[in-house]
């Protein structure tokens, strides 16, 4: 049998907006956001990410003059769109690259991602999260979808070993939304589209961003945050989590704990129940 152990943290479940309750229709779709979703805010690997490996990018294969001048354009279209894949794309449209830049594509930061990143910083999950999501009735779609770039998120995955579960037909990247992304509405339509167009009701969305999360529940999906064990490596202060908020029907601190927050997940037809 199937054993699933309790972390030490206590999920929270929003009873104010219907969270404590059965949704309306049947769980068919869960979507993850993979960054500080699938492994934790704290591992640093998102600061990594986003510091000075993509500064070093951005002065290797587009010419700018320093790391900083580098960081300054990055951080501020960052902070707009969410999405290094995108806010490159745009600021290179408003002008902020070197003018003898070449053109810039999604797929150089992806490789340059997948090739020099420290993936040694991810450790592969446990045993126990693997058993449980293999262990989710065969109704249960499972489906990534990232603000990252293609290979990159691949990468990820792999070295979490968990691609398998989602595998290319059911891993959505930033290229494969452009020139929209999370949290833009147009972004999660294409993914829903690209997947049988379920309904929105028969979704839960899994985030760490309130943007994401609230965006998903405006569209009708079930959502679960993740709060992370620590705010420490976490690069947009201002969209950190907040499990108080209305969007929010429950909140874990890691997905680990997905399955003792809402074990109705795992019955037939699944349904979004808590146990509290």
């Amino acid at each position: 049998a199937f054993k699933f152990f309790l972390m030490a943290s206590t999920p929270r479940i929003n009873t104010d907006n219907g969270g404590a309750t059965i949704s309306g229709k049947a769980i068919t779709t869960l979507i993850f956001d993979v960054d500080d979703t699938l492994y934790d805010v704290g591992s640093g690997f998102t600061a990594h990410r986003n510091g000075g490996a993509v500064q070093q990018f951005m002065v290797d294969r587009y010419g700018f003059p320093s790391l900083e001048a580098a960081k300054q354009v990055r951080d501020e279209y960052f902070a707009k769109y969410h999405a290094t894949g995108k806010a490159l794309l745009v600021a290179q449209e408003d002008g902020r690259f070197p003018p003898d830049a070449p053109k810039y594509v999604v797929s150089d930061l992806s490789d340059y991602w997948a090739e020099k990143l420290d993936y040694g910083i991810l450790t592969t999950v446990s045993n126990d999260l693997r058993q449980s999501f293999e262990c989710l009735p065969n109704t249960v779609t499972l489906v990534a979808f990232s603000n990252g770039p293609r290979k990159y998120v691949k990468r990820v995955l792999e070295t979490l070993g968990l691609f398998d579960l989602f595998g290319e037909d059911r891993l959505f990247a930033v290229d494969d939304v452009l020139p929209h992304c999370k949290p833009e509405k147009e972004a999660f339509e294409k993914v829903l589209a690209a997947i049988g167009n379920p309904s929105p009701e028969s979704c839960v969305m899994f985030e760490d961003s309130m943007k994401n999360i609230r965006r998903a529940k405006d569209m009708g999906m079930k959502t679960v945050l993740i709060t992370g064990k620590t705010e420490s490596g976490r690069i947009l202060p201002e969209d950190s989590p907040l499990a108080t908020d209305p969007a929010v029907d429950c909140s874990i601190e890691t997905i680990e704990e997905l399955r003792n927050a809402l074990p109705g997940l795992w019955e037939s037809p699944a349904v979004f129940e808590s146990k509290i």
